[in-house]
């Protein structure tokens, strides 16, 4: 082979080197797109049943929002039940011993006296003289209700001078034919404490009473009482806004088609409801008790409420539920089962000062909470790579279950004088309890009754609950207030350190 040929046949080996090397880059790079895509795609799968394992156990989500196979069934709860009761050795029922529970004997209206007539055994006639013994049962039922027809006749009169006066009509008698107070109250009772849909309500109405009513009258009922609780929606937010401690909190509701947000204010005895079409700052300044609140706010950390003027103290419950989501990942139980153990001891030792008249926790075993507290942080970062996450999603090489833990481990860090507040005023309560109570009935009414027609219609069942809430908080008969509204006017709600 001749020299030419050799080199001829070397730079062909040359050039098919320089290719497959060329290739072979374009092959690495393409590697390590894929690798990446791959590296995404797992960490949105991991984010996707992440999502798909939350629920009321181990989130914010309302219980309402469980999905139905991971609720448990009546048998469940039952089988449970006897579980428990055989492990107490424990038959279900009254127990040996104990004193028997049943209806309480009333003085009777009336009494009806029965005599046999004649012996069961052989036949003989009784008289009364015969009697030897008694034993009473008492029946304690409802008469029949009938409408009461009243006609109210208001008479003028004309004096010497020649003026005609008309007596003036009570307020009851507020059109030529029209309902009571009785009637309305109950009508109001149905719609916005039992959330009964119009057309139920309207019927129950006539079956029970025998009084006719239109969905119509039902629905300016409303309006009409939420217009009469004018001076009570006054008093109650300058109540809410003398407290020492409130809880807030707010839930979603439909107004036709359009998402609106259902807010509350409570102290436990003092409940506003209001209803906006935002869940943010704008609402909090609308609604009217916040803006300038000064006392202690007790949320669930909803970034809103932070540009508030006042002391801040978060709900253990809500963290508790985000340490147990966070903790579904095996490296990070140890750390979240610790720091719930942690708000426990915290939540017990504020009980148990408050109990003993104490305004705070004992310092050293605030120190020691404190201290615990701080240790369960260090070691949730130990477990995590160094610096902060990227701002962007499933990139920068960490995965979604350390961003979770990231997030939580921070905010936990930077809100610990809120979170552990409780310790150093009994006062505050370690949940936000008390405001989600007074949202549960927004939700049943949500299911019973549908979506309200209008933002007037939400409103105005928004200013009734508050109404009927707060005076139930006071141990007032619910009725019994709902037809003051319509005869007295509202009942309004005392100060404080004037309530029995």
């Amino acid at each position: 082979m001749s020299d030419a040929s050799l080199r001829q046949q070397l730079r062909e080996a040359l050039a098919m080197v320089v290719s497959l090397q060329a290739e072979n880059e374009q092959l690495r790079e393409r590697n390590n797109e894929l690798a990446q895509q791959v590296a995404a795609l797992t960490d949105k799968v991991a984010t996707l049943r992440g999502e798909a394992s939350r629920d009321s156990s181990n989130s914010s989500k309302p219980p309402s929002s469980d999905r139905i196979e991971t609720r448990k069934t009546r048998a469940q709860r039952r089988a449970e039940a006897r579980a428990n009761a055989k492990e107490a050795k424990r038959s279900p029922g009254k127990q040996p011993g104990q004193a028997g529970n049943h209806l309480a004997r009333r003085d009777p209206d009336e009494t009806l006296e029965y005599r046999p007539v004649t012996c069961r055994g052989c036949g003989a006639a009784l008289g009364r003289d015969s009697v030897c013994g008694q034993v009473t049962r008492q029946v304690i039922d409802l008469p029949k209700v009938e409408p009461i027809v009243t006609d109210h006749v208001a008479y003028r009169c004309r004096c010497s001078c020649g003026e005609e006066t008309l007596a003036e009509f009570p307020p009851a008698a507020r059109a030529p034919v029209c309902y009571g107070p009785e009637v309305r109250a109950l009508g109001l009772y149905l719609l916005d404490r039992q959330h009964l849909p119009y057309e139920r309500a309207a019927e129950l109405i006539e079956d029970v009473l025998g009084v006719k009513v239109s969905t119509g009258w039902l629905c300016a009922l409303q309006e009409e009482a939420a217009k009469l609780l004018g001076p009570f929606i006054v008093r109650l937010k300058a109540l809410l806004g003398e407290a020492d401690v409130l809880c807030a909190d707010e839930t979603g509701t439909a107004v036709g088609t359009t998402k609106h947000w259902v807010h509350t204010v409570t102290t436990g005895v003092l409940t506003l409801l209001a209803v906006h079409r935002s869940r943010g700052r704008q609402a909090l300044e609308d609604i009217g008790v916040l803006g300038a609140y000064a006392g202690v706010l007790m949320h669930d950390g909803y970034a809103s409420y932070d540009y508030l003027c006042a002391a801040h103290a978060q709900c253990h419950a809500h963290l508790v539920r985000h340490l147990k989501d966070v903790g579904q990942t095996d490296a990070y139980k140890a750390w979240t089962t610790d720091l719930a153990g942690v708000l426990f001891d915290a939540k017990v030792a504020a009980e148990a000062a408050a109990v003993k008249g104490r305004a705070k926790v004992g310092r050293i075993k605030a120190k020691r909470i404190r201290q615990r507290y701080d240790a369960c942080l260090d070691a949730a970062f130990a477990l995590l790579p160094e610096g902060e996450p990227p701002r962007r999603r499933h990139q920068g090489g960490w995965s979604i279950y350390q961003r979770q833990a990231w997030n939580l481990a921070t905010r936990m860090r930077r809100d610990r004088p809120d979170i552990l507040r409780l310790l150093d005023d009994t006062t505050i309560p370690a949940d936000n309890n008390a405001a989600e109570r007074s949202l549960r009935m927004v939700k049943v009414h949500d299911k019973v009754s549908g979506t309200f027609h209008s933002l007037d219609v939400a409103k105005a069942f928004a200013d009734v609950r508050s109404y009927i809430q707060t005076g139930a908080q006071n141990g007032l008969n619910r009725l019994d207030i709902l037809r003051q509204l319509f005869t007295d006017g509202p009942w309004i709600p005392p100060s404080p350190a004037n309530t029995g």
